[in-house]
């Protein structure tokens, strides 16, 4: 956890200030967040993986098991499920705020992640994530970003090629976290090991190296064939696309291979990316089911960005390499946050 002094503070500051500028003049209402929660109340909204990663510690006037906030998504979407914001929808919301994670020293990422965020609840289908996904892309414009790229891709189509392949739910755990993590040959024996077809095994593979413009599409397609399951997320990556202002396009990377790490997404999904910085800078994607958790259903999207790798990667004095400008070095800058760990997602 860091120190910021004076000079970075004050640069950070303002970076977050635009940032909630953006967001507000977009009809995002701020909300704050509570830093402590009880277990009980937020486990719901939490994946195990991240349940592992939480600073926890017992309330000395009742007992009860308390968590330091790991996720502000899942906060939002107990307190709308809740109630406590009434049942207008749908809500703009976005914060500023830092969550909380165990990392083993050495992981090459903070255990304190300072975040600005925004959730939309209550708008389903294209409109939605094309809000969402315009959203953020003006933030990054604002601050002055001059060079990055938003991989966007859709979980289900991933999800539906994996169970296609007739792997067990435990073997398509196993695929997934190596697919995150673009750990080749290990995928590689994983799908060997359970006894994936060659052929289905081959189109996995190619799928996750699938990124780039609209031909990226055309080729999911002649792989997929005309099973629909694997089609729909195809045809709601490209509405996503074709409705995005043209202009704004060549930030746009079509990615098969594109899925978060957390569970409660269930379709688009998006990773910010940009020269120098070995992470992802942030993302989001849609989140439908995860209000459910807490006993109110909404569809729902959003993103978070991290604000400290924002602010290094806008910094004038770093040392950045050149800037993305071709769907390989765009694959290389994914496979290096990749190397990074991409565990710790977006609140």
């Amino acid at each position: 956890m860091s120190t910021i002094l004076p000079d970075a503070a004050r640069r950070i500051r303002r970076l977050e200030e635009t940032l909630l500028a953006v967001l507000t003049s977009g009809g995002y209402d701020e909300i704050i967040l509570p830093m402590f929660e009880y277990f009980d109340v937020l486990s719901p909204g939490l994946e195990p993986e991240l349940i592992e990663k939480c600073y926890q510690l017992v309330d000395r006037t009742t007992g009860r098991l308390m968590l330091l906030r790991p996720d502000a998504t899942a906060q939002i979407a107990r307190t709308v499920a809740m109630g406590m914001m009434g049942d207008r929808l749908p809500l703009r919301l976005c914060y500023r705020t830092s969550v909380f994670r165990y990392e083993r020293e050495h992981a090459g990422r903070d255990r304190e992640i300072f975040q600005v965020g925004a959730e939309l609840i209550g708008v389903d289908g294209v409109a939605g994530d094309v809000e969402v996904l315009t959203l953020l892309l003006e933030c990054l414009n604002q601050v002055g970003l001059s060079s990055f790229k938003v991989a966007v891709g859709h979980v289900g189509f991933f999800t539906a090629l994996l169970v296609r392949s007739g792997l067990s739910p435990e073997g398509q755990k196993r695929v997934e976290l190596a697919a995150a993590r673009k750990d080749m040959p290990l995928l590689e024996e994983l799908l060997v090991r359970d006894g994936v077809p060659k052929p289905t095994a081959q189109v996995i593979l190619e799928v996750l190296e699938l990124c780039g413009g609209p031909e990226v599409l055309a080729r999911g397609r002649k792989l997929v064939g005309r099973d629909r399951t694997l089609l729909a997320p195809l045809d709601r990556l490209a509405q996503v696309y074709e409705r995005l202002d043209p202009t704004r396009r060549s930030s746009v990377l079509l990615d098969l291979g594109e899925f978060r790490g957390f569970e409660y997404y269930d379709g688009i999904v998006f990773d910010v990316f940009a020269p120098g910085i070995g992470a992802e800078l942030g993302g989001g994607g849609r989140y439908d089911h995860l209000m459910g958790r807490f006993g109110r259903t909404a569809a729902s999207t959003g993103f978070a960005l991290d604000v400290d790798r924002v602010f290094r990667a806008i910094d004038p004095s770093a040392e950045l390499v050149p800037p993305a400008s071709t769907e390989s070095e765009a694959r290389r800058l994914k496979r290096t946050a990749a190397s990074a760990g991409r565990q710790g997602r977006r609140a």
